[in-house]
């Protein structure tokens, strides 16, 4: 991310030293850890610069307040989120893997990316019941995806779509993300956020409303790699896949 942007936006400060941007790095990572640990409001700066090994004047030499801290964690997320997802519908295997495949695959990198950053969800839904405008960089994700989406079921064949199409496929991948950053947040209550038969059920309905029919064989398929083993030739992704500076995760 370009600090000069960030500090167009009045998120953070500018900085002057590639030391700098690492302290910035550091504290984001560290303040998305502490968030999951005690949620936004319970978590405090002197806890977050502990994590980060920064001091109090590194933190307040990059970032006005605790919730400028959040606001630049939720560009960063944004602008990685948007990159693997055009990455994931980009990838030759999207033209070659079944529908299935594919749909199943959206749903579940969904949920285990909200687990990698769940601090930062933790975070999101606190500052939005503070009454701060949280939402529109998710809903430009989703609509993103929406099209992602069309423009790949048009290369496999799929000509005509409702006039309203991307509108009801954003409302969808809104309610997958929405029901596995509940079970991340709130406790796993009859499914994990990755248990299979939610993840298939959530692919079904994604399905069904994109008019694709799902292929049950396929599924089972996907069931018996998950027994075995996960397919280590199809690193299809989308999502955000790191907090800045963090090393990259394995393909799964």
């Amino acid at each position: 991310m370009n600090d000069d942007n960030d500090a167009e936006t009045g998120w953070i400060l500018p900085a002057h030293q590639s030391r700098s941007r690492a302290q910035r790095d550091r504290l984001l990572r560290a303040g998305e850890k502490i968030f999951a640990k005690r949620g936004f409001g319970d978590s405090h700066v002197s806890e977050i610069v502990r994590e980060a090994n920064c001091s109090i004047g590194s933190f307040y030499r990059r970032f006005k307040d605790k919730e400028a801290l959040f606001f630049a964690l939720q560009a960063d997320m944004y602008e990685q989120a948007r990159v693997h997802i055009g990455r994931f519908f980009a990838n030759p295997l999207s033209e070659q893997r079944s529908l299935t495949f594919i749909f199943f695959r959206l749903v579940e990198n969904s949920g285990n990316e909200a687990r990698r950053i769940v601090g930062y969800y933790r975070a999101l839904f606190e500052m939005s019941l503070r009454g701060h405008n949280v939402w529109d960089q998710m809903r430009a994700l989703e609509k993103f995806e929406a099209e992602c989406l069309q423009q790949l079921l048009s290369k496999r064949g799929h000509k005509k779509f409702p006039a309203d199409f991307v509108d009801v496929m954003s409302f969808l991948i809104r309610t997958v993300h929405g029901s596995q950053i509940s079970l991340l947040i709130h406790g796993t209550g009859p499914y994990q956020h990755n248990d299979f038969e939610s993840t298939k059920a959530l692919a079904r309905i994604m399905m069904r409303e994109a008019g694709v029919e799902p292929d049950d064989r396929e599924f089972e398929a996907i069931r018996a790699a998950r027994v075995t083993g996960p397919a280590k030739t199809v690193p299809l992704r989308s999502g955000p896949r790191r907090l800045p500076g963090s090393k990259s995760s394995r393909s799964a």
